[in-house]
């Protein structure tokens, strides 16, 4: 009778912790996500539209579907500034210094930096991932991440960048996010509306899902 107990107890740890993993697959991750701009860095803007508010809105909303996933979430910031150092003469390079020294010190598992695009030609649309090759992992995530935004209608493929100079700094494994054109009517259309900042947050947060699966 002991033996079966013993087997029946294993048995239901076991089924515990596949359950665990189902409803929390992202259980003991930390992720690290990154608003691009704030303060006196709005980032792309029309009218009145602000790049580093949207940015904020889709992490926050990133932020709470990630840690319902079982992650530990944290932010470069979680209001309208930046992380310049007070009265440095090249603000930019300051801010974006301090966010890539902050994602380091904190050992996460995984960043990903949000920002939108903008071009002079408005028809240029679409969510699109961008990694550089100083964590190897990196181009893995990007390939995931871009193929999950096939979701979205997004027709458009991974690229290396070598000149971001944050993202050159971060040696955590990661990627940047273009969620879409702040120049292009109908991915603005979209970018401003609650709905469309879930289901983006959604696909982001799969695509974490299955890297952790595979990677």
């Amino acid at each position: 009778m002991k033996k079966y107990i013993i087997i029946f107890f294993f048995i239901f740890v076991f089924g515990l912790g596949i359950v665990r993993a189902s409803i929390l697959p992202l259980s003991g991750k930390i992720i690290y996500l990154d608003p691009g701009h704030g303060g006196k860095d709005p980032g792309a803007i029309y009218k009145d539209i602000y790049e580093a508010d949207i940015n904020l809105q889709i992490c926050f909303k990133l932020k709470d579907i990630l840690e319902r996933k079982g992650a530990k979430v944290y932010m470069t910031r979680y209001g309208d500034y930046d992380l310049s150092t007070n009265n440095v003469s090249l603000r930019k390079r300051s801010d974006l210094y301090n966010r890539a020294k902050i994602i380091n010190a904190s050992n996460a598992d995984l960043y990903v930096s949000i920002h939108l695009n903008a071009d002079s030609n408005s028809k240029w649309n679409g969510a699109q991932v961008f990694y550089n090759d100083v964590n190897i992992n990196n181009k893995k995530i990007a390939e995931i991440m871009q193929r999950h935004f096939k979701d979205l209608d997004s027709n458009r493929d991974y690229k290396k960048i070598t000149t971001s100079y944050m993202h050159r700094l971060v040696k955590i494994q990661g990627v940047l996010v273009e969620a879409g054109f702040i120049t292009n009517t109908h991915d603005r259309n979209l970018l401003v509306k609650d709905d469309y900042q879930i289901e983006l947050s959604n696909i982001i947060a799969d695509s974490i899902i299955e890297y952790c699966k595979v990677g």
